[in-house]
């Protein structure tokens, strides 16, 4: 089986249908309804734009059963002109592609309708006044609940209407069952005993979590509402909310976010406010508002429950304040707070302040390259700092399978040569991860193989990544699984193995630790922090 620490399950069918449902009177629809894949897309694309990756229908044939869905009211800033064009290179056409694309000319709307393929309804809404974050929110977390716990036959949208006039979605069931045909359930927990019980099932376990903090809209709005929609989410949703992205690929007025979208993206969006700052005061007063815990970091119990962080896309100067005034200091008092990187991959850096004195320096060729392999070296990728953070909170660090961050070259070339496009990519962020453990001689043996318990996959699928192009959707993570094995069992074949990979027995396997990588850990880390909700 598989677990998914980071993915979108539903949003390619809501962003596509939502609107379309309001302002046609569509049919019925829900998390059970697919958007159909262009097939050649599919096979030619790098982009998942046009295909799905990780619809129910591909989760459930692909054998995962443990989805962490995100929800994400998608931002307002990917769809409207920037306030200002982004400096550096190509000044002039940078204001010429602005002007032409702006959100109130028709060209903007057309470019996002074939770069993202939603419908214009559903980007005319997002620019529009009427689009909130808030509510966007609420009536997402309605939709999901809509089937949990019901078994359910999926239905099938074909977009366009030249593709429904010629496309009989009964013939694509039988002649691409794993894509289009599913009779399953996943199930929403209510708490840590039933999450127990539906992992015994064949039953997605479905914990929720939420990308990005602008969902508060603390842009919009004052403080005390702001922090009234945590006490909303923590007292009146049914179920609880597993953990939290805080920050994303805007400004949000809580936490400084990672520089994130690639040189070819700033001609069209502008990330830089904000971008690569530390944690607001306000900010400071959700993160602890959400653990539990008050400014001088004891516990909470009036707060209901804890909502954990995750700490993707926070910004390393953010990652280094929280981990310097909050993680660090209730460790001290015997309160380990588990941290998340629900979709990450690694930066080969050692130090969060050492990404802090380059992150000027990040373009689309920053890579560093050590004994282990070819990285990203984006600020968004975590650093050894990180990842002995992460070991020593016991948490847990989720593989993205987005080929930019895990290293892959921009360059077609170069990218060939390598020959990171593939497992090779994913595994050289796994062992790297690993060997900050195993190098560590201040941790013993037994500690050291404790690192493997950190490991889980976190793909990012449905989240318009550019996935490694060998497995490009859920369906190919029993491919995954098969190669991971190959590839550890080569490393332990090398003259001078890795540490991480020399002490394997009869025991302690390659198979024992892919299982875990794939599965275990996830479900082990949810059955132990997921939250208790008060009635």
């Amino acid at each position: 089986m598989f677990a998914d620490m980071h993915c979108h399950a539903h949003m390619r069918t809501y962003l596509y249908l939502c609107q379309k449902k309001i302002k046609n009177g569509a049919k019925e629809i829900s998390p059970w309804t697919i958007i159909a894949t262009n097939m050649y897309r599919l096979k030619h694309a790098d982009r998942a734009a046009g295909f799905g990756q990780a619809d129910l229908v591909s989760l459930w044939n692909s054998g995962t059963r443990l989805v962490f869905v995100s929800m994400y009211p998608i931002e307002r800033e990917f769809f409207l002109t920037p306030e200002q064009p982004v400096g550096g290179k190509y000044k002039f056409l940078r204001k010429v592609v602005r002007l032409a694309t702006h959100h109130k000319a028709p060209i903007r709307t057309l470019l996002q309708h074939l770069i993202m393929r939603l419908p214009i309804e559903t980007i005319n809404y997002v620019i529009s006044e009427k689009y909130d974050y808030w509510e966007f929110l609420q009536k997402e977390y309605a939709f999901l609940k809509s089937k949990s716990g019901i078994v359910t036959k999926n239905e099938i949208h074909s977009p366009g209407l030249l593709r429904t006039v010629l496309e009989n979605n009964e013939n694509r069931r039988v002649k691409y069952p794993d894509h289009y045909h599913a009779e399953g359930c996943y199930q929403i927990p209510m708490n840590r005993a039933e999450a127990l019980e539906i992992s015994k099932k064949n039953i997605i376990l479905m914990p929720l979590t939420i990308e990005g903090g602008h969902v508060f809209d603390a842009c919009a709005n004052d403080e005390k509402t702001v922090l009234g929609r945590i006490d909303h989410i923590k007292n009146k949703w049914q179920h609880p909310l597993f953990f939290i992205t805080i920050s994303h690929h805007f400004d949000n007025k809580l936490c400084g976010h990672a520089h994130s979208l690639p040189s070819v993206a700033e001609f069209l969006l502008n990330q830089r406010k904000a971008m690569n700052t530390g944690i607001t005061g306000l900010g400071w007063k959700v993160i602890r508002k959400l653990l539990a815990v008050d400014e001088h970091n004891n516990p909470v119990v009036d707060e209901n429950y804890r909502v954990l962080i995750d700490l993707k896309h926070m910004s390393a100067q953010a990652r280094k304040e929280y981990y310097e005034q909050l993680i660090r200091p209730c460790m001290a008092k015997g309160d380990s707070i588990p941290l998340i990187a629900s979709h990450c991959s690694y930066s080969g850096r050692k130090t969060l302040q050492e990404m802090i004195d380059l992150q000027d320096s990040e373009d689309d060729t920053f890579r560093v390259k050590n004994e282990y392999g070819t990285y990203y070296a984006w600020n968004i990728n975590l650093c050894d700092e990180d990842i002995l953070m992460i070991y020593k909170t016991g948490g847990i660090f989720g593989l993205s399978f987005d080929k930019r961050m895990t290293g892959i070259s921009s360059k077609k070339k170069e990218e060939k040569m390598e020959h990171y496009d593939n497992i090779n990519g994913l595994w050289n962020n796994l062992k790297a991860a690993l060997q900050v453990i195993y190098t560590d001689d201040s941790f013993s043996l037994k500690e050291k193989r404790k690192a493997w318990d950190m490991l889980a996959i976190g793909t990012d699928f449905d989240g318009y990544i550019e996935p490694v192009s060998t497995y490009k959707t859920a369906l190919k993570l029993p491919d995954f699984k098969q190669d991971l094995l190959a590839a550890i069992k080569r490393e332990t074949r090398q003259d001078n193995p890795l540490q991480c990979v020399s002490d394997f027995d009869e025991v302690f396997t390659p198979e024992l630790v892919v299982d875990k990588i794939c599965y275990d850990n996830a479900l082990n880390f949810t059955l132990k922090h997921y939250p208790e909700k008060s009635l």
